[in-house]
C-alpha cells in the first residue's frame, strides 16, 4: 500500500463520541471503570500479546494487528501496576482504530512492529494526526462517559468546596485539583480527567 496516498476521513467530536458510547453499551454498559481488557480479551477475541523491549525499539505503547487478532504492548508496562492506568488507555486507543478506521486499517497490513515504521514514514503528517487525534478521542470518550463524570465533578466540588471556594480559583487550576479523585473512579490518569473536564465545560 502506498501510505502517501491515504486520506484519513475528518470525524467531528460528536461523531467520534457517539461511536464510543455505542461501542460501551453493546460490549460493556454504563458501569464505571471500563474494562478495556475483558472487552478485547472475551467479547473481542483479541490477544494482547507482551512482548519484552517493544517500547524501546517501537517507540510506541501499543500496537493493533491488521487482521484484528492481536495487540502489542510492552511486557514491563503489561506487569507494572504504575503504568496501569496508561497501559488501559493505549489498549481503548488501539480498539479506536477497529471502530473509527476499520476499512484503512486493514489495508495498512500491518503484522508488526516493523511495518507500522514504515506507515509512521510515509504517512502525511496531516492525515496521521487525524487518525491518532481520533483514536485519543474515542478512547477518553470510552473510558470517561460524561455523564457519569458530570456527577463524579459534582460530588468532588462539594468536597472541594467544603475546604476552600472553587470561584476563588480558574477552570484550569480547579480542574488538576478535580482530577486527582476523579480519576480513581475510572482508572484513568489524571491528565485523561483533565481533558474530560474542559470538554464537558466547554458544553455548558
Amino acid at each position: 500500500m502506498d501510505y502517501k496516498k491515504i486520506i484519513v476521513l475528518y470525524l467531528n467530536n460528536t461523531k467520534i463520541e457517539k461511536e464510543a458510547e455505542l461501542f460501551r453499551r453493546k460490549f460493556w454498559g454504563d458501569n464505571i471503570p471500563v474494562d478495556i481488557e475483558y472487552i478485547i480479551d472475551i467479547k473481542l477475541k483479541i490477544n494482547v500479546i507482551p512482548i519484552p523491549g517493544f517500547l524501546r525499539f517501537a517507540n510506541i505503547d501499543a500496537l493493533m494487528s491488521s487482521d484484528w487478532k492481536s495487540i502489542y504492548v510492552d511486557r514491563d508496562e503489561y506487569l507494572d501496576e504504575r503504568r496501569h492506568n496508561r497501559l488501559r488507555f493505549s489498549l481503548a486507543h488501539e480498539v479506536a482504530h477497529s471502530v473509527l478506521h476499520k476499512k484503512i486499517y486493514t489495508n495498512f497490513n500491518i503484522k508488526n512492529h516493523k511495518d507500522y515504521y514504515k506507515l509512521n514514514k510515509d504517512i502525511p503528517r496531516k492525515q496521521y494526526s487525524y487518525f491518532e487525534t481520533q483514536a485519543n478521542k474515542f478512547a477518553n470518550y470510552l473510558l470517561v462517559p460524561k455523564k457519569v463524570l458530570a456527577d463524579k465533578k459534582n460530588q468532588a466540588l462539594k468536597e472541594f468546596n467544603k475546604l476552600i471556594s472553587s470561584k476563588k480559583i480558574d477552570d484550569k487550576t480547579l480542574n488538576s485539583y478535580l482530577a486527582i479523585p476523579i480519576s480513581k473512579n475510572f482508572d484513568v490518569s489524571e491528565e485523561v480527567i483533565e481533558i474530560a473536564l474542559s470538554e464537558i465545560e466547554n458544553k455548558t
